[in-house]
């Protein structure tokens, strides 16, 4: 829909992009929106921009004088991945309130957040590039579970599992950080690093997801292994039983790199939102003998997959495009500026690099 400047609220997602005196855009689309955002709408005399019909903490966002699309064109549309996103993610913040006060885990309830999503997710793959974009640093625990589970899912497609283990994976993935919620709340909502004291607490949630997932009568011994060790390594560097490669289940190795994944690229109080190239380098360089290197692999070339053709920011303010990514060097790709349409190598910490990926 599109709607007036004034009507604008930190937390609107653009659709479309928003240009002014210039023929390339000022603002993205996909773009959530900050209150220097506004600003900068502000700035250059922007009227109307088009915004997704809910923020992105999932409330609807309907002015009164916002401008509808016609009712054929709204009932043949299709219900956008982003929207099934947002419902997940607060349908999950809901649940993990409840498990706060001590309620059981409802099986049925997590299954609901993920089917919807896992169909769109296997007509739209794409869309794991996109997960960590829509992180909020305010309800980043929320997020990560769905992006989590959603990246397991994927990943587990990935390496030809089955559709009932694709879907203990998600499963997994949602829950292994349910025992966050039996911390304490100076603990749980801390907006700074913490110390090693509150670390060592955070270290008990395997234990605690595990506890509570196993009330569930239905949960296979596939899922609460994974959610036990989702933070083991294959080296046994992890925790909380520091096992190595040969004792962690399939469905945990799977968990751990799109847990890993998405924590690494999402925006945190602490820590801003990272480019996934800088991430997946990292992962592969930093993280070997840590991950398992197959599903890391996996991840990787999906990305790259995706990428080409993307449309990026680079740290420079520049846009441009992604035309070539070399499985070696991930966080390295070659791209085309919008502006000059010269062809660069985006060289990581030396040069501009990728800040952020916009659409593809």
């Amino acid at each position: 829909m599109k709607v007036k400047r004034e009507q604008l609220k930190e937390g609107c997602i653009l659709t479309e992009d928003v240009f002014a005196v210039t023929s390339h855009p000022i603002i993205r689309k996909k773009t959530i929106l900050t209150a220097k955002h506004l600003e900068v709408l502000e700035a250059f005399l922007i009227h109307k921009v088009h915004v997704e019909k809910k923020l992105i903490d999932g409330t609807p966002f309907q002015p009164p004088d916002a401008e509808e699309e016609t009712e054929e064109s709204r009932s043949e549309a299709p219900v956008p991945f982003l929207d099934y996103y947002l419902k997940a993610v607060q349908t999950y913040k809901a649940l993990f309130q409840k498990w706060t006060g001590g309620s059981r885990i409802e099986m049925d309830k997590i299954r609901g957040v993920l089917a919807p999503l896992a169909e769109k997710l296997t007509k739209h793959p794409n869309q794991v590039l996109f997960l960590h974009h829509f992180s909020t640093k305010e309800d980043y625990l929320y997020h990560h579970a769905v992006s989590t589970a959603l990246l397991a899912m994927f990943l587990a497609r990935k390496k030809g599992f089955s559709k009932k283990e694709r879907l203990q994976a998600g499963i997994a993935g949602a829950l292994c950080d349910a025992g966050m919620a039996r911390l304490p709340a100076a603990v749980l909502y801390i907006k700074e690093h913490l110390t090693e004291h509150e670390y060592e607490e955070v270290k008990n949630h395997p234990y605690y997801s595990y506890n509570m997932v196993k009330e569930i009568n239905s949960v296979s011994e596939d899922v609460l292994l994974a959610v036990l060790q989702h933070h083991e390594r294959e080296d046994g560097s992890g925790y909380p039983l520091q096992v190595k490669s040969d004792k962690i289940h399939k469905l945990s190795k799977i968990v751990s790199t799109a847990d890993v994944y998405h924590a690494m690229t999402s925006e945190h109080y602490y820590r801003k939102q990272r480019s996934p190239y800088k991430v997946i380098d990292e992962m592969s360089k930093d993280q070997f003998g840590r991950l398992d290197p197959e599903t890391t692999q996996l991840l990787m070339h999906a990305l790259i997959t995706f990428s080409i053709g993307t449309k990026v920011r680079l740290s420079n303010g520049a846009f441009a495009t992604i035309i070539y990514v070399d499985e070696k060097s991930p966080a390295e790709p070659m791209v085309q500026q919008e502006d000059t349409e010269d062809v660069i190598r985006v060289e990581g910490d030396q040069g501009p690099f990728i800040e952020e990926i916009l659409s593809s």
